[in-house]
């Protein structure tokens, strides 16, 4: 094998423990599109275990809303986080940030925690950043994500920027039509887009990745604009880390 031959990492109970490790539960929309590590949906994302529940009839144009939801929509949701509490997840998260506009409506309603959207992480990036300063989000559709989404997480929209990608851009090709992914091109675009939300707003400190196909990238984007970048991602990992508490060997008393 060549030195610089990509190798994907490898998440296995030898290394990671993950077989004793409660679940954390991914509720699916039915989108069929290429999820790679970094994707929620992908098993390999995560250090733990992961268990899916499909939502029957979620199309991309039901998620994917500046409206809201009907109660037919709820209920279905609800219904597959019910299931994945009942086969032991200790925690649930989604496959769209957009979601964000049902988290109040969902929580009430299912019996383990449950965290719709990368967006939940905005109200602490608030805190630890000057008042002045902003928040980015670079979103999948700009004209659809917007106040209703942050007022719904109780976030006051004032020096939050939002950014969507192009219409006839990669991201939306892929998940819209179906289209070829080709991870380079979905790279570049990415690193574009954020590169320009930061251009036209510079008081931003810290961005958020709104889609789920988006963290796989969140590396290069960082390495690109220089400053913090979360996503769902950071967002599955604090949130699990409170579900079910390790303790590191590192604490082990002499």
């Amino acid at each position: 094998m060549q030195a610089n031959q990509h190798r994907e990492p490898i998440f296995s109970a030898a290394t990671t423990n993950e077989s004793k490790l409660p679940p954390l539960g991914f509720v699916a929309v039915e989108v069929n599109i290429l999820r790679p590590p970094g994707d929620p949906f992908n098993e390999r994302t995560w250090p733990f275990p992961l268990i899916r529940e499909k939502m029957s009839g979620s199309t991309e144009s039901q998620i994917v809303t500046r409206d809201g939801y009907d109660s037919d929509f709820i209920d279905r949701f609800v219904d597959a986080s019910l299931r994945l509490a009942e086969r032991g997840a200790v925690g649930i998260i989604t496959s769209c940030g957009f979601l964000a506009m049902a988290q109040q409506q969902i929580a009430e309603r299912v019996p383990i925690p449950i965290a719709t959207s990368a967006l939940i992480q905005i109200p602490l990036l608030r805190a630890l950043l000057p008042a002045s300063k902003a928040i980015g989000v670079l979103t999948y559709d700009g004209d659809r994500l917007g106040e209703k989404h942050l007022l719904a997480l109780g976030i006051v929209p004032a020096n939050v920027h939002i950014r969507g990608c192009p219409a006839n851009g990669h991201l939306r090709h892929v998940i819209q039509d179906g289209g070829e992914y080709n991870a380079a091109t979905m790279e570049e675009e990415l690193i574009s887009e954020a590169s320009e939300l930061i251009k036209q707003h510079p008081s931003i400190r810290a961005l958020v990745l709104e889609c789920t196909q988006m963290p796989p990238y969140a590396k290069a984007i960082q390495e690109r604009i220089g400053l913090p970048v979360y996503d769902v991602y950071t967002m599955g990992m604090w949130f699990y880390s409170g579900l079910s508490r390790s303790q590191p060997e590192c604490w082990t008393m002499i």
